[in-house]
């Protein structure tokens, strides 16, 4: 059950929330896997737009080598070296407050003047002697979280850009975190996260809605086209976060929508069956899993393509999707050359 909820993460790679109706138009088994292997090959197109935006060329020339390390390993040690980033547990955000400089002569970071955030000027690339690289930390907040006598400070609120040549390239806004207090475990209720890496922007949110439900909303698109959607929604058997002793016994059932431009996967998992017939999530059988776990896929705007059953083969999970007419098809027929065309795209990182 385990691997099948993880394969079922990796097909909506391929492929809000809401029901499907029952008398929506189910496509023909030829129709059905035209529009699978269209959508798969959208997304390889999605993987070159992101190797040619500048945040792939960014990031390529900040991994490279410069020694033992990379460059943006390189710079960073430099500067936990050179200051005291460090300050009750936490990074020392209201002292380090200031503009720095990389010296490209003497490979030192000097504080040139003073800000109300952070400043960092530096080559962009390893051997690099132009200063046309500029990171902005602004707004940073933490806070101490307690759990079970064990205290740590989170990162609750921040702001970082990053641009090069005056030309943003990556930002990331941390609006809110909010966790849950007086729990045994680590447990965020509240996330509102925005990362843009030219040329895509991504938001990750988690909302709780009530003290038994939760959602959970990550999206990613550009402007070039490119949508990837994954909406969760939890709901839990108790508000005693505490006293739950398994997740069997913590979910009541969970709802997933994965939508990959043209693709939409949805599936529910009934946790609370699985509790009342006292089984556990990893030691279900091929049939058990496909009892208490339903998905199906749809076209976005369109009809039912398969239902998506998983199964056993020798030691090798497999996800199905069944057409139509009862023929089935393995998901991973869709993305057999998947890894050989992801390593072909950016191939500049893997020969690095």
């Amino acid at each position: 059950m385990k691997k099948f909820l993880l394969s079922l993460l990796a097909t909506a790679t391929l492929v809000g929330c809401g029901s499907k109706d029952d008398n929506e138009p189910v496509y023909s088994p030829e129709d059905g896997k035209t529009i699978v292997k269209n959508t798969m090959e959208s997304v390889y197109d999605c993987f070159k737009k992101a190797n040619d935006g500048s945040f792939a060329d960014f990031l390529f020339q900040v991994n490279k080598k410069s020694g033992d390390n990379t460059w943006a390993e390189y710079l960073g040690e430099k500067f936990y070296d050179q200051y005291d980033t460090q300050k009750n547990g936490g990074f020392n955000f209201q002292e380090l407050k200031g503009i720095y400089t990389w010296n490209v002569v003497t490979k030192e970071w000097s504080k040139t003047g003073s800000s109300s955030n952070i400043t960092w000027i530096f080559p962009a690339t390893a051997n690099g002697t132009n200063l046309n690289g500029r990171a902005v930390l602004e707004n940073y907040q933490d806070k101490v979280i307690t759990v079970e006598s064990d205290s740590e400070r989170f990162p609750v609120k921040g702001h970082i850009i990053i641009t090069v040549d005056n030309k943003k390239v990556a930002e990331m806004k941390l609006n809110n975190v909010t966790f849950e207090e007086n729990t045994n475990f680590l447990f965020p209720n509240h996330i509102d996260l925005t990362i843009y890496t030219e040329p895509f922007t991504t938001t990750v949110k988690l909302t709780k809605r009530t003290a038994e439900e939760f959602l959970f909303d990550f999206s990613l698109s550009s402007p070039k086209g490119c949508t990837t959607v994954l909406r969760a929604n939890a709901k839990l058997t108790s508000s005693n976060y505490n006293s739950f002793t398994s997740v069997e016994e913590a979910f009541d059932n969970i709802n997933l929508i994965a939508i990959q431009n043209d693709l939409q996967l949805v599936a529910k998992v009934d946790v609370k069956a699985i509790h009342k017939a006292g089984k556990k999530i990893g030691d279900l059988t091929t049939e058990e899993v496909n009892t208490y776990v339903k998905a199906e896929l749809f076209k976005v705007n369109g009809g039912k393509i398969a239902d998506v059953k998983y199964a056993v083969e020798g030691n090798d999970d497999i996800i199905y999707f069944i057409y139509s007419d009862g023929s089935k098809v393995k998901a991973e027929e869709y993305v057999s050359d998947f890894q050989e065309k992801v390593k072909n795209i950016f191939k500049r990182f893997f020969n690095e």
